[in-house]
């Protein structure tokens, strides 16, 4: 008999460079089973991959499993890729498809979002050298910009990006991208000399950019005689494996000789507020805030090297309730019933930094306050500024914060005054762009949206409530706009809302003219319209929604949403139009 030890192992393990990974995904020959879950990375964790590869750090194993001819599981391609139409992949992505579909949307120009690296923050001219990983502040040196569709967009994108920021995509073509970017710093000082300039960005690319192609990403690969039940097994356990080694546990372990135990403080956190739990608030958060609050910053690197003993003994308890107390307000006034819709988690972290504060005024003072708070969550989350460089954003808008929110003195933050909200983003915008799409729906909830079938306002206690499952759907049904052939996206976030299951389906797949005419049998027409009122959804019998005219509906639907979006902001919207068709 052959032991387990003497016979051929179960997997083999080949490392695979990142380019090899690229193109063969592109070639369809590296695809996914098709019950794994959709991408749902959003900009932020891509930037945090790309910085690990470019750091040269580890980023995990990958999971891949040979087909045969005759494949066990449905495939499909990675999104951005190729379709597969009739291609049968060599191998399938049982472990690492959030990590490959991030950086394989990253190099090839995929995607919703374009990746770039600020060249000038991984170089220090003056001395002629690389920086080494330690000393590059990443917030700046990696960024993501929404792929423009609308002018605001584009030129928010034109002052977020200079002529030192590399895409990313263009990796391959680096050195004809530092030809012209050295031009161009010789157009601007003659004085610079190009030989010296572009032989310190070479090596910059050595050390910085071509991990980007080289590096080699550990791939365990399982036979394709591996038993059906085997993979199973397998991918279940892998996507439960526990959380890794982080901050907070590092800090846990520094703090406990000072008699500290941050450990026992988030027990206790956890069992004093029921909202930390419910939100899945994690410990690190309360960290960043307590840095904030002691330092003046959020970012990582001040958390783990600023922060002391003393400074938790200090902020820890104000800054927990401060967050319980954000969450309070979140759920009672901006419509933020669950995790799921909370378009920010870092938007906590000012807020509650400032919360201690505020409740030391009087309480008409006070009530003044919450409403400036409140106002600078909303501006925050409709001109999506904390989708790049949130630990830069959530020191920067403390500064502010603090006084402003408290006082009404001084300068308000960025996203209150000084950043567009544009009709046309949100006419635009698809679920894919969590904010907007968690902002949404709490404004829906705000606005007292009622439930389709009892007509009570969708309040945190009903939509908890046991037996009610209420969701986001779609109120055009996917499946009848393709059926109809309407070409603008079904996926648009004005054509969902929170509906429960039994109205989803009715709904189905249906044309809107047909489920309404039953709901209108079934509850009256004076019930549903006032039901659909509240979710923001014109319906008299000329209104787009009752014609089964998609882009009429979208655009009714708009109008109703800016008057929300406008009192809960106090700002007014400008209303550009998404593109000219002329141009």
């Amino acid at each position: 008999m052959t032991s387990a030890y003497e016979s051929d192992p179960i997997f083999e393990t080949v490392p695979r460079q990142l380019s090899n990974l690229v193109t063969r995904i592109r070639g369809r020959e590296i695809a996914l089973p098709d019950f794994q879950r959709d991408f749902v990375w959003d900009a932020t964790k891509t930037e945090e991959l790309i910085r690990s590869i470019i750091s040269k750090f580890p980023v995990g194993t990958l999971l891949f499993w040979k087909q045969g001819d005759e494949p066990l599981f449905a495939s499909r391609e990675f999104e951005g890729a190729p379709q597969l139409g009739d291609k049968k992949p060599a191998e399938l992505v049982l472990d690492g498809q959030q990590r490959l579909t991030a950086l394989y949307q990253a190099l090839t120009g995929t995607g919703d979002e374009r990746f770039y690296l600020k060249v000038d923050e991984f170089v220090s001219i003056e001395r002629g050298e690389i920086l080494e990983f330690h000393e590059v502040d990443f917030d700046k040196a990696i960024v993501s910009v929404p792929v423009a569709t609308t002018k605001a967009q584009e030129k928010k994108n034109s002052d977020l990006l200079g002529i030192s920021h590399f895409p990313i995509a263009e990796v391959v073509t680096f050195d004809d991208w530092l030809d012209e970017y050295v031009d161009e710093l010789k157009s601007r000082d003659d004085q610079i000399s190009a030989k010296t300039v572009k032989s310190l960005y070479r090596r910059m690319r050595d050390k910085y950019i071509v991990p980007l192609r080289s590096y080699g990403l550990p791939v365990l690969t399982l036979p394709e005689t591996t038993p059906i039940e085997a993979v199973c097994t397998i991918f279940e356990t892998l996507n439960r494996t526990g959380k890794p080694l982080g901050p907070f546990e590092l800090l846990t372990a520094r703090y406990f000789p000072q008699k500290v135990n941050l450990r026992d403080h988030w027990e206790e956190a956890r069992d004093s507020y029921k909202a930390l739990v419910d939100f899945k608030v994690d410990p690190y958060n309360i960290l960043q805030a307590v840095c904030l609050r002691a330092h003046n910053s959020a970012q990582r690197s001040d958390v783990l090297n600023k922060l002391t003993a003393d400074d938790i003994k200090e902020h820890w308890t104000p800054v927990v309730k401060g967050i319980a107390g954000v969450l309070d307000m979140l759920q009672s006034d901006c419509g933020v019933v669950s995790s799921k819709w909370l378009p920010y988690s870092m938007l906590l972290i000012p807020m509650a930094a400032t919360w201690p504060e505020i409740q030391e005024l009087k309480p008409l003072d006070r009530g003044k306050a919450f409403d400036r708070l409140q106002r600078f969550f909303w501006c925050s989350v409709f001109t999506t500024n904390y989708d790049q460089g949130a630990n830069s954003q959530a020191g920067a808008d403390y500064a502010l914060l603090r006084k402003w929110a408290v006082t009404g003195e001084g300068p308000a933050p960025e996203a209150v005054d000084e950043l567009p909200l544009n009709a046309s983003a949100i006419r635009s915008a698809s679920t894919r762009r969590k904010a907007l799409y968690s902002g949404l729906m709490c404004l829906l909830v705000k606005s007292r949206a009622e439930d389709f079938h009892t007509g009570q306002a969708l309040t945190v206690h009903h939509i908890k409530e046991a037996g009610v499952q209420i969701d986001s759907h779609h109120i055009f049904p996917k499946a009848w706009l393709k059926k109809t052939g309407v070409q603008e996206s079904p996926e648009l976030l004005l054509n969902r809302s929170l509906i429960d299951a039994d109205t989803n389906r009715i709904i189905r797949d249906r044309a809107p003219s047909e489920y309404l005419a039953d709901m209108a049998e079934a509850y009256g027409e004076d019930k549903l319209r006032s039901v659909l009122s509240s979710h923001a959804i014109s319906s008299g019998p000329e209104s787009g929604i009752s014609r089964d005219d998609y882009e009429a509906f979208l655009d009714e639907r708009l109008a109703t949403v800016l008057e929300l979006l406008e009192r809960a902001t106090g700002r007014t919207l400008q209303a550009e139009e998404v593109a000219e068709e002329d141009d």
